[in-house]
């Protein structure tokens, strides 16, 4: 029989699945095993039976036994004998390499297994030449990444037949033979065929010469492609832009030649877009003035796939790929669009050779990890002398200290000039304390500011010329920040979003894709909108999740866009982060689609798991009050967040059997004590009035006076030290007698809570000049304290001088 092209082009991608793939996949087998053995006693893999039983042993025993039938072949060392199979569990699913691939073996690797087994499970052995250039250019692009020859692919994807011994014996006797038993009028139909044949071929040739000729006749010329600019005033961040700008001129100079990268992160909002777009004009501006060969800016559109693979296109054509070439890429890819965009890559980068100097903006990336192999890579040489900025909420999956790579978070937004200077040219207002307020209130984001100026001013020449910033900071909490957001989102083509709506389809990937992320932004939703200890959304991620280290979670916490990371103030020059802190507006989008989210049962045992922390954490640190900075800051904040989580105590508890389930009276009276016994330390009496108001309510409603005594009078103890912070004394000292009266009936007349009772009392009664009666009970501690204690200890000194005082 006659092999078809197609048949041909079958035996020719078999050939490279399972030949080219197998001998590439022993150079990455060889290359992992000597990356991560080479220095140790397992030593270099020399394909000799030492290096296979030492993979043997590094196996474990599931791993035995699942994968026995390789584990034989490999025992012999030699990886000549190593099919496919064989290769792709070495590599992905051993626990000897597979564990610690990079992300970028992994994937590539695991792409080469799909192609093989594309191949290996055809239906009919034959592929069209769009499927067989398909299957080449996945493999093609996998060995570009995994750093392995192409010569051999790029023999078999250019070898146009098979000329064998045998295969031109058969055609000679099916010539002889056709020449014998067909008839004229098959010699005819045969003829005809041909005709058309070399009339189809002339035509393809044609489409050929006029696709050469308008390559030959394309211009190659320098250019800069940057996004839409908003419809409202921009203001020129110089400060960012100078300092990132740096930034990209040292990594230039430290390429070398090869590709560098630079990431923007934050918050959406926070002008990584446009940062991005003033980089590229000054990038432009700057090469055009000292550069004689071609250069070019190129922005990315890279939220979806769809979306940068229209921007590869558009790319292609200002580098002069012909729309001939474009319309079979798209014919072949049929509309898939990361087979287009791998299509692309491939004419593309042989076109940036031809520029002295590149800068591509890749904006809006969505999902870092899934998209980084669709652009150029780092450090890669193909693409020629030129550099990646990309713009991403995903910092998570930004790489910490690679080489030729450079990461800015701007989730703090523009320098307060700036800020203050977009105000009022947008607004046209000229009212500097308010509008540094209005700054200072939206937190310098600039898309807040933006919406801000834009709603003010429409106000302002929409009939009410008297309304002012103060007008709009009076109104800003009824609400007008979303109304503001949503009148400058209809206007603006660069950015038809509110800050509000893209926070929360941020806030929803963080709550799908992590859960380490997830599990801290259920904590925030129950924080007050300030500073939170680092420690306290470790402890509680620890207590939620089983698992996770202490330093991954803080590098998950510190790489995370919605948050802020903040140093030690008591020490700035320590480099590990010990508060995290959330904007504003991320907080209050926070709060409503957590209470949409999550069902009333697990928020009730965040609450409780929150109490546990927060109580954990005030036991450990209130003894420090007043001898650590850091643990007056850390307090002062944490009894904040308290608050704020009091109401939420107080909201779910009508729901009493939820609560109790998940919350115990004790320790949820320990809790509210303990915070009102630290706020009375921090000379903070209102709050302190609070907790203690609120931990009383709880004794008379929960707890089981037989059963919790001591709970009791521990807690009836605080709301004297309240009152008596207050001036209240009379109030204060029933308390203190109330606290005293249980703890009698627990201890009996000598105990050392006893003691203090009776220290609380003379004291209260010196405030209230009652002084014989002070006398008593000062009189009366000191004798238990020193039948406990002896006579040289800090609370016998304690009484002497309460004595000396009455």
């Amino acid at each position: 029989m006659e092999y078809t092209l197609e048949q041909l082009n079958y035996f020719r991608a078999s050939y490279i699945a399972f030949n080219l793939v197998a001998k590439g996949l022993r150079k990455v087998f060889k290359q992992e095993w000597d990356f991560l053995y080479k220095t140790t006693p397992f030593g270099e893999w020399k394909d000799i039976s030492k290096n296979g039983c030492d993979f043997y042993k590094k196996e474990s025993r599931k791993s035995h036994k699942k994968n026995a039938r390789h584990l034989v072949t490999i025992q012999r060392g030699n990886t000549a004998e190593w099919d496919c199979s064989c290769l792709f569990f070495a590599i992905l699913h051993s626990d000897c390499i597979g564990t610690t691939l990079s992300p970028v073996v992994r994937n590539e690797v695991d792409d080469l297994r799909q192609v093989r087994n594309d191949i290996a499970h055809l239906n009919e052995v034959e592929l069209t030449d769009a499927e067989f250039h398909h299957y080449v250019a996945r493999v093609s692009a996998a060995f570009n990444l995994l750093k392995l020859p192409l010569n051999e692919v790029d023999d078999i994807k250019n070898q146009t037949h098979f000329p064998t011994a045998q295969v031109n014996s058969l055609k000679m006797q099916a010539d002889n033979l056709k020449a014998t038993l067909k008839t004229k009028e098959e010699e005819i139909k045969n003829l005809t065929s041909e005709l058309q044949s070399t009339q189809a071929t002339l035509q393809t040739k044609q489409e050929e010469v006029e696709t050469l000729t308008q390559e030959i006749n394309f211009k190659v010329e320098s250019f800069c492609n940057l996004t839409f600019k908003p419809s409202h005033h921009i203001i020129r961040r110089s400060n960012d832009v100078t300092r990132i700008l740096k930034k990209l001129e040292e990594l230039q100079n430290e390429s070398k030649g090869a590709i560098s990268t630079i990431y923007l992160s934050g918050i959406p909002g926070c002008g990584k877009t446009q940062i991005a777009r003033q980089l590229g004009e000054e990038v432009f501006d700057k090469w055009s003035h000292k550069n004689d060969g071609l250069i070019f800016v190129a922005t990315l559109s890279a939220e979806t796939l769809d979306s940068l693979a229209a921007s590869y296109s558009s790319l292609a054509r200002h580098l002069g790929i012909t729309e001939y070439i474009l319309t079979s890429l798209e014919t072949s890819t049929k509309g898939d669009p990361r087979y287009k965009i791998q299509y692309l890559k491939q004419v593309i980068y042989p076109k940036t050779k031809q520029f002295s100097n590149w800068l591509i903006i890749a904006d809006n990336v969505v999902d870092l990890s899934s998209i980084c192999g669709d652009l150029p890579p780092t450090g890669s040489e193909e693409w020629g002398h030129g550099q990646v900025l990309i713009t991403t909420q995903d910092s998570s999956s930004i790489p910490s200290n690679a080489p030729l790579t450079y990461h800015e978070s701007l989730s703090n937004g523009m320098h307060p000039d700036d800020a203050v200077n977009l105000l009022r040219q947008v607004s046209q207002i000229q009212d500097q304390n308010q509008d540094e307020n209005v700054a200072e209130v939206l937190e310098y984001q600039p898309l807040a500011l933006a919406a801000a100026a834009f709603y003010v001013q429409t106000i302002v020449v929409s009939g009410s010329p008297n309304f002012s910033w103060k007008n709009y900071l009076e109104a800003l909490s009824y609400g007008e920040r979303e109304a503001a957001d949503k009148l400058l989102a209809k206007q603006n083509i660069a950015y038809p979003k509110t800050q509000s709506s893209a926070i929360q389809m941020a806030i929803m990937r963080a709550l799908e894709s992590d859960e380490v992320l997830r599990e801290v932004l259920y904590l925030f939703s129950l924080c007050a909108p300030e500073s939170l200890p680092m420690e306290v959304a470790v402890a509680y991620v620890k207590l939620r999740i089983t698992g996770q280290t202490e330093e991954l979670i803080k590098a998950k916490l510190s790489s995370f866009s919605l948050l802020s990371c903040l140093h030690d103030n008591e020490d700035p020059e320590k480099k590990a982060y010990t508060f995290l802190r959330m904007h504003d507006i991320v907080h209050k989008v926070l709060e409503s689609v957590i209470l949409s989210e999550i069902e009333t049962k697990d928020r009730v045992q965040c609450i409780s798991d929150v109490i546990e922390i927060f109580h954990s954490l005030i036991v450990t640190n209130r003894n420090l009050l007043h001898s650590s900075r850091n643990a007056f800051a850390k307090l002062s904040l944490i009894t904040s967040h308290c608050k704020v989580l009091q109401g939420y105590v107080s909201t779910y508890f009508d729901n009493s059997e939820t609560f109790l389930n998940a919350v115990t009276p004790g320790k949820l009276v320990s809790w509210l004590s303990s915070t009102a016994d630290v706020c009375c330390g921090l000379s903070n009496p209102s709050d302190a009035y609070f907790f203690g108001r609120s931990s009383c309510k709880f004794i008379h409603s929960l707890l089981d006076f037989k059963n919790d005594k001591m709970l009791r009078a521990n807690t009836y103890s605080i709301p004297g030290n309240v009152y008596s912070d207050l001036g209240e004394y009379s109030d204060a000292k029933e308390w203190y007698e109330r606290a005293l009266i249980i703890r009698k009936e627990i201890y009996g007349e000598h105990h050392s809570d006893i003691a203090a009772s009776y220290n609380n009392l003379g004291n209260v009664h010196t405030d209230l000049d009652q002084y014989s009666k002070a006398k008593e009970y000062h009189e009366k501690a000191l004798v238990i304290r020193k039948k406990i204690y002896g006579e040289k200890h800090g609370d016998v000194a304690a009484s002497y001088n309460n004595l000396g005082i009455v």
